[in-house]
């Protein structure tokens, strides 16, 4: 009986490895190139923030409909509830660039036998449909198009949260016949690090048609590269779709470790691919689980541990083959498209930022020190970056170029009044590159002032910005005058005095001007403003923008 129980585990082992010897390997050998993965990279979907959302819940309805062809009708209605919950989410933010929300864990993935807890079907599962296996269940395009919604989001609401925060939110929306409740999870630790999760969970039902789709993903790790221009992170994403019992299953994970240059730039990185692919229908059930390590050196992609980790007794080196091969694509389309995302967010300035002052308002042929430091948007150190300067107007910024920050610039302004100058920062880094436009002036420019902002209309003129000067307003049945002095050309204190239906206003509060390089600009001010009617009163804090013109043969003092 001793012997029989020592047989039986001994027998099944054996059983596993040559059907894992069978399956065989899915791509080249260790260290060969591995075309299928430039091929993806070259053709990846470009990810615009700004068209309407993907939709997972219709990627995963896509790939069913290859064995359940009716659930197609389902598509749209799906598509339209869960980008409605998207748009939702963003809306809710603030309507910055820089945007800071703890990431749940993925569920375990069910043991073999155990009844999965998104779909309520046997997992690990897959079923090939008369031996032909669905290639692309969420396919390298869609798989590239989740990874991107996933990172997107995250580095759209991350910024919003305070370092060592963390929160969730969900919601649900109806569009049609599908209803779908979207969740979402977010936090940011001290050391700079993020993790987001993401999910969705969607019923659909029209004309005796249903379908259940569901989304778990995850992202953590670092979004902006450490001082050794180390950039490591991981993304899981779970898709999956169920219709009458066929159903299909892919988890994808990539663990990404990129390597940034001085100019900002991915000069490397590795991803270990992991996936794990099910379908099933009519009881029929087959599962693939593999992995591989993939390398791009700057020029080429190589792979190495190609490996089966398991699958199903109905798997064959026929039917399980596409499927790992297809689930790997769509691992390595997932951790690429949100290592290209992360690149996008440090190079347009969400991870550095130049500190510097406008020299403002400066006498004709003078010279201006302007210090530069670069620093870190999450933790606040220095970050020392090669800085490039970009004048557009008179006369001269000398050096053009620091090798490293910090450092100190000179402008030397024009001999002539009346001449402005906009000189362009750019600082560049292993941990990213930011930008900063900084105005200069030799006075003399005059301005009108025009433009309605909340209930008042704005007029006046600026004869010069480096001297008081006055607007007017008018609202209803009331008007105002604000007196403005400049600490700089560009910033001061603002003073308010008016009258509304008989009541006096007055109140003091500050402003700044923005000068575009075609020389017009918008004066915004803040100011806090107590209204007496009699016994009573009231103090409201507003805030006013209007428009600057370049304006000549003003009459001035």
């Amino acid at each position: 009986m001793k012997n029989t129980k020592l047989i039986l585990p001994l027998l099944v082992l054996l059983a596993v490895t040559l059907s894992c010897k069978f399956l065989g390997r899915t791509f080249s050998k260790d260290g060969e190139a591995a075309p299928r993965f430039s091929n993806i990279a070259g053709s990846l979907p470009a990810y615009d923030p700004n068209a309407p959302h993907p939709s997972p819940g219709a990627a995963a309805l896509r790939s069913l409909a290859v064995l359940e062809p009716k659930v197609a009708s389902l598509e749209s209605d799906v598509e339209s509830a869960e980008r409605a919950a998207v748009k939702a989410v963003v809306s809710d933010q603030p309507s910055s660039k820089e945007k800071s929300v703890p990431t749940s864990e993925l569920q375990e993935q069910p043991k073999r036998g155990t009844k999965s807890m998104f779909l309520g079907i046997a997992h690990p599962a897959l079923f090939i449909l008369q031996g032909q296996a669905d290639s692309a269940i969420g396919g390298a395009h869609d798989a590239g198009m989740v990874g991107a919604l996933v990172s997107g989001l995250s580095d759209i609401l991350v910024p919003h949260l305070e370092v060592g925060a963390n929160t969730s939110k969900s919601m649900t929306e109806t569009s049609g016949g599908a209803t779908t409740t979207m969740s979402v999870e977010i936090g940011k630790a001290n050391d700079g690090s993020t993790k987001f999760g993401l999910g969705f969970k969607t019923e659909a039902s029209k004309n005796g048609v249903s379908a259940k789709s569901e989304l778990a993903a995850k992202i953590d790790g670092q979004r902006c590269p450490n001082a050794e221009g180390q950039l490591p992170f991981t993304i899981k994403v779970r898709l999956a779709a169920d219709s009458g019992g066929t159903g299909i299953t892919r988890d994808v994970t990539a663990m990404v470790r990129a390597v940034v240059g001085d100019d900002a730039q991915i000069e490397s990185y590795t991803m270990e691919l992991e996936q794990g692919t099910q379908q099933q229908k009519d009881g029929r059930q087959v599962y693939v689980e593999s992995a591989v390590t993939m390398n791009w050196d700057g020029s080429k992609y190589t792979q190495s541990n190609d490996r089966i980790i398991r699958h199903s007794s109905q798997a064959t080196a026929e039917n399980a083959r596409p499927l790992s091969e297809a689930g790997l694509e769509a691992a390595f389309a997932t951790g690429l498209t949100a290592l290209r995302i992360a690149e996008q967010t440090w190079l347009s300035g969400g991870c550095t930022m130049i500190e510097a002052t406008s020299p403002g308002a400066v006498q004709p042929g003078s010279n201006t020190a302007i210090p530069v430091t670069v620093r870190h948007k999450f933790d606040g150190s220095e970050v020392p970056s090669k800085l490039e300067t970009a004048l557009s107007g008179g006369q001269s910024v000398d050096p053009t170029t620091l090798a490293k920050t910090a450092g100190t610039l000179s402008y030397t302004a024009p001999a002539e009044t009346g001449k402005s100058a906009i000189i362009k920062l750019t600082a560049t880094s292993r941990r990213g590159r930011a930008t900063l436009d900084l105005n200069a002036s030799t006075g003399g420019q005059g301005y009108t002032v025009s433009g309605t902002s909340g209930p008042v209309t704005f007029s006046g003129q600026i004869c010069s910005l480096d001297k008081p000067f006055v607007i007017n307003g008018t609202f209803g049945n009331g008007s105002e005058t604000q007196s403005f002095t400049p600490s700089s050309s560009t910033s001061g204190t603002v003073k308010e005095a008016g009258n509304s239906g008989g009541c006096d206003q007055s109140g003091a509060g500050t402003y700044k001007i923005t000068l575009d390089e075609a020389g017009s600009g918008v004066l915004e001010f803040t100011e806090t403003v107590t209204g007496v009617c009699g016994p009573f009163s009231a103090t409201k804090t507003h805030t006013f923008k209007v428009t600057l013109k370049p304006a000549s043969g003003l009459s001035c003092p």
